[in-house]
């Protein structure tokens, strides 16, 4: 018993030894690993924009008399030297001051560890092409907009948020950042 008891002293003073060194200064210290925060920036656009989204189609087809299908495609590219990772797009879209339809593209779930939905790494200066299908009920719609957005002559207002995660330089921020865009680009 008298033998064993060194030993044990000694493994616990080296085990003291390494949370000290930890602690105070060695290679892996309780600062570098503090300096990995999660900078989630507020989902009212004043984050920085992380992501150049584009509506680059929406596609109307008339499925039978009173139903259709409103397709959109997005186009996510990412600006910068580090990989971004695209949680989710959230959006609805309009003509004139009506809801035509809203949709979700993934999800927004930022510190999600087990995520339903997928993430879409977008690496750096990549464009990530994103679509997505509604089906919508014409005969719910007012004036003449099932026939101006099946005619292929309307003029879509696409509003939402996207959200993102990004590491670089041992951070991760993320956040969400709202979105307005015109299609076609002509459209006043």
């Amino acid at each position: 018993m008298n033998c064993s008891l060194p030993f044990y002293f000694i493994r616990f003073s080296f085990t003291i030894l390494i949370a000290v060194n930890f602690v105070i200064g060695g290679e892996f210290s309780t600062t570098a690993l503090l300096s990995n925060h999660i900078n989630f920036q507020s989902a009212s656009g004043l984050g920085t924009q992380e992501i150049d989204l584009k509506v680059k189609d929406i596609m109307v087809n008339r499925t039978g008399q009173n139903m259709s299908t409103v397709k959109i495609i997005f186009g996510a590219h990412n600006p910068h030297t580090y990989t971004v990772l695209l949680d989710g797009i959230h959006y609805k879209i309009f003509v004139g001051n009506q809801t035509v339809t809203s949709g979700d593209i993934g999800g927004e779930s930022l510190i999600d560890v087990m995520r339903e939905e997928p993430e879409f790494p977008i690496i750096s200066n990549d464009t990530v092409i994103l679509k997505n299908t509604q089906t919508i009920h014409t005969n719910e719609l007012k004036n003449d907009i099932p026939n101006t957005i099946t005619s292929g002559k309307a003029c879509f207002l696409v509003n939402g948020t996207y959200f993102y995660r990004q590491v670089a330089h041992l951070t991760t921020s993320g956040g969400g950042n709202e979105f307005q865009l015109k299609f076609p680009s002509g459209c006043r």
